[in-house]
């Protein structure tokens, strides 16, 4: 049974296919929001501010705004010097100008706008001159006596401005009990080295003159350190808020080295008056802080918003929020007359502010960009993720959120002259039990249009021409956009593999971002691995020293971070002096980890078992299937080695997707090596892609979950591994209770029942199979969505002791994948394939080779080749004795 909505009518529509992707998360949105002056300054004086109360009501109640960056210009209240001693305030000097006609009225504002519930997002953000002449008055060097008649801040004075923005925000916290913690301390104070022309010699004042980067950052480090003396210490900086690109970059490369001020960054403020804020967004994530979110704190134009929507910002500020005049506007030449400060380029009366100022009559009705951003403002709320979508064009731009009670918002613009239907599919969400469609046009606001029909995911509209839209929806499920896990409850997703750096091609991620790098993947725990071997991956000398058995003080509840160590000194394509040929070890569970040298890679295994530490070699995926000659950096050369000494108790692929991996391993299985298979993501070293791209599934049957216990986890074989983030699971169960890691010991041949469910979060399809000694035993093609797993059944006879695995295959190769169930006949070891025993034999022959004098890899072992020569021929004697033993079952 369909459900009539109203929707908009058009002859002849132009058609598109929509899919909205719930699966496919972006950005989670802390709110969209308005620039507004405190201030309400009309014919040269400072007026009632409660003139300006019905403006912010239409902003908070119409609009729907929830961030307000409210600004107090200019800052050069402090005319003179209070004491000439920065560290001193002089709160008689302060006290009489902030409880002047001109502050009464930014309380009063600031007071209304808490009263309305903007506290969280409130931000102070001060702008203009420092203390300096009238506008368009002459310069005066006496009154600019922080710095230079051109607006500079002398290096000697930059206490002096900290002071005065400090005195400024006690007051405002303590006497005026204004509610707030975000501040914007200064205001693209890059624009007058870059504006100046004819018709502004001097430049355009937005705040001070400080195009410096080291500067900016000094005063608000400065800054910081005053509030903390002052106990303000929980004021967080959103900045750097400059006018261009340029300063922003050195803004961001200067305060990242700053631990400290890195602490008081909420996030990062730009500005973008254009439809593309991506720039922003790749200088952020290539920093140390790649998880720290950015807002987009002025823009203007609803097309501007929209484009800039995919570039992951999560807020939005447009500029300006009501009609008023701003002092600065008067000191650039802007007039005084209400609006002085649009943005007077975009088309029309687009840029201008939301709210236009009735003098006559002294009321305000909103303008036609009021109702086209209320598409946005009013339906998508703080807490929305935006989702995928595909289909739309460049007449038809769609963007899509999942708000926090669970309904979707579908928003956007026709940019076409015609009527465009919309064919919609809603892919990974609940069903939908209504929508709605509003749209805003050149004749109409904010109003429903005609009919359609929803059924069950799917929904037809009709979108009028050249109008901004937006479609809400509510689902059947009542769940939020938190996001649902494929894997039963006693199993934990965790990434073993993670480095804060990779060399040289990357930044030093800051440990304060590492939990929230966990979020978009959904993990419960992350190994983060310091270099004790050649120091590539930086900077091993601060980071061993964290590795002490306990987790990182900076986890979460549910966000297990623990500090562990990988060993490698590479091989091949590195210039470090020191090489080994062995491989990249990960080291679990350790004490303490330091920087050891070694030829051979068993020494260090050796030194990890004195930890009780679990280990394993990483990198299988640089296999080939073959025996290899070539070496690269990662090639675990040693790997069938250690396993054949029980020396490793696992092994892992990670950044890439190789079948090689897992059939090196299975060859291992075949020779009756019980190791666990384990997945992690190398970051950064894998483009940066998020953590948990890659990952490992761990069941504790043992609760609570710790650290301690995941990694046994995987020792003990109970993972399941997948390659393609946390969206799906393989449920392996033998005879209804057996699984990974599990053992059925059997007296006599038996057949077992098999069970497989693939569960996935997200619409996929693919192929499970069941391998039993290597062998595909069943298979079945197949779509899992959510809700709807695939199954597969079958009975198979266990006539030699084996091991029986499933994987999740696609055109690409193994997607999931879950370690064994082992299965002993008479106890007796799995034999079962002597041409992978022969395998090993021959890939530990290569290595005689390759080692003897004059070969290929002889220069790796120069302390004591003979007893390294022994140690691998004593493993190639194991893998002859299987083949022997294997032959003898066939």
């Amino acid at each position: 049974m369909g459900v009539i909505i109203p929707l908009g009518v058009s002859a002849q529509p132009a058609e598109i296919k929509l899919q909205i992707d719930g699966a496919t998360k972006y950005q989670t949105m802390d709110g969209f929001g308005v620039n507004i002056n405190t201030a309400w300054w009309n014919n040269g004086e400072y007026m009632d501010t409660k003139e300006v109360q019905p403006a912010i009501d239409l902003l908070v109640d119409s609009l729907g705004a929830t961030i307000f960056r409210a600004v107090i210009e200019e800052i050069d209240w402090e005319e003179v010097n209070d004491d000439n001693d920065p560290d001193n305030f002089n709160w008689t000097y302060y006290n009489n100008v902030f409880s002047g006609a001109r502050f009464r009225g930014v309380w009063n504002t600031l007071l209304y706008l808490n009263s309305k519930g903007i506290t969280d997002g409130l931000i102070i953000s001060f702008m203009g001159a420092p203390p300096a002449s009238a506008p368009l008055a002459a310069p005066d060097p006496e009154k600019s006596w922080m710095g230079g008649t051109d607006h500079t801040i002398a290096a000697n004075m930059e206490d002096e401005l900290a002071e005065s923005i400090a005195a400024m925000l006690y007051y405002m916290r303590h006497t005026a009990r204004i509610q707030f913690t975000l501040v914007s301390p200064m205001n693209e104070t890059d624009i007058i080295a870059i504006s100046k022309s004819a018709d502004h010699p001097d430049g355009i004042v937005e705040g001070p003159n400080m195009p410096d980067a080291i500067q900016y950052v000094r005063v608000v480090r400065k800054l910081a350190e005053k509030l903390d003396a002052i106990g303000m210490s929980d004021i967080r900086f959103v900045a750097p808020d400059s006018g261009g690109d340029r300063l922003f970059g050195e803004c961001l490369d200067e305060m990242v080295k700053d631990a400290y001020l890195m602490g008081k960054l909420e996030c990062w403020g730009v500005h973008q008056y254009g439809n593309d804020a991506g720039n922003y967004f790749k200088k952020i994530y290539k920093s140390a802080y790649p998880a720290r979110s950015f807002w987009v704190t002025e823009t203007a134009g609803i097309r501007n918003m929209l484009g800039q929507l995919d570039d992951n910002a999560k807020a939005y500020i447009f500029w300006d929020g009501f009609d008023c005049v701003y002092q600065h506007g008067v000191r650039n030449g802007y007039g005084s007359i209400a609006p002085n400060d649009w943005v007077f380029w975009l088309e029309g009366e687009e840029g201008k502010p939301l709210i236009e100022y009735i003098a006559a009559t002294g009321s305000w009705m909103p303008r036609k960009q009021f109702y086209e951003n209320a598409q946005l403002m009013k339906y998508v709320r703080p807490g929305s993720v935006r989702i995928g979508t595909t289909g739309q064009d460049s007449n038809l731009q769609v963007y899509a959120f999942h708000n926090p009670d669970g309904n979707i918002v579908i928003s956007g613009r026709n940019n076409s002259d015609r009527s465009i239907a919309v064919d919609g599919i809603l892919s990974d969400l609940s069903a939908l039990k209504n929508m709605k469609l509003i749209y805003t046009n050149s004749k109409v606001n904010l109003i429903e249009g005609h009919e359609s029909v929803v059924t069950g995911n799917s929904f037809r509209a009709s979108i009028p021409a050249e109008s901004v839209f937006t479609i809400t929806g509510t689902t059947d499920g009542s769940s939020s956009m938190n996001a649902k896990k494929p894997e039963p409850s006693d199993w934990y997703a965790g990434d073993i593999h993670i480095h804060r750096n990779c060399g040289d091609v990357t930044s030093i991620i800051s440990e304060t971002e590492l939990t929230a790098m966990m979020e978009p993947n959904n993990l419960a725990v992350i190994s983060v691995l310091a270099d004790m071997g050649n120091g590539e991956v930086k900077d091993s000398r601060s980071d061993l020293p964290k590795v002490n058995g306990s987790d990182a003080a900076y986890s979460e509840p549910g966000r297990i971070v623990h500090w562990d160590a990988e060993w490698h000194f590479d091989p091949a394509g590195v210039t470090f002096e020191n090489k080994a040929l062995g491989g990249h070890i990960i080291l679990l569970g350790l004490n303490e980890a330091h920087q050891i040298w070694d030829e051979s890679s068993y020494k260090i295994l050796e030194w990890g078992k004195s930890q009780d530490a679990i280990m394993g070699f990483c990198h299988m995926q640089y296999l080939n299937d073959a025996i290899q000659n070539d070496l690269t950096c990662c090639i675990p050369v040693d790997y069938p080695v250690e396993a054949a000494f029980g020396t490793i108790d696992f092994l892992a692929e990670d950044v890439w997707l190789n079948d090689a991996a897992i059939n090196a391993w299975y060859r291992l299985l075949n020779c009756g090596f019980r190791l666990g298979w384990a997945a992690g993501t190398d970051f950064p070293c894998n483009d940066s892609r998020p953590f948990g791209s890659l990952l490992t599934y761990v069941q504790l049957k043992d609760q609570p979950m710790t650290y301690r216990k995941w990694i046994e986890g995987i020792k003990n074989g109970r993972t399941v591994v997948t390659t393609n983030g946390h969206v799906e699971f393989l449920d392996l169960k033998i005879n209804g209770v057996n699984g990974p890691g599990d053992e059925i010991k059997l007296k006599g041949k038996k057949t077992v029942e098999i069970d497989v469910d693939w569960i996935s979060v997200k619409t996929l399809t693919g192929r499970i199979e069941i391998i039993c000694n290597g062998k595909v035993i069943a298979k079945l093609e197949g779509t899992a969505r959510p809700e709807e797993p695939v199954s597969l059944t079958t009975r198979f006879k266990i006539d030699q002791s084996s091991w029986i695995s499933a994987r999740r295959m696609d055109e690409t190769g193994h997607q999931s994948q879950t370690s064994p169930v082992y299965i002993s006949l008479k106890d007796a070891p799995v034999r079962a394939s002597a041409e992978d025993a022969r395998y090993f034999v021959k890939w530990i022959d290569n290595i005689l080779v390759n080692i003897a004098p004059g070969g290929l890899w002889s220069q790796y072992f120069t302390r004591d080749p003979d007893t390294v020569r022994k140690r691998y021929q004593r493993a190639r004697d194991i893998y002859e004795k299987i083949a022997t033993e294997s032959l003898k079952k066939q």
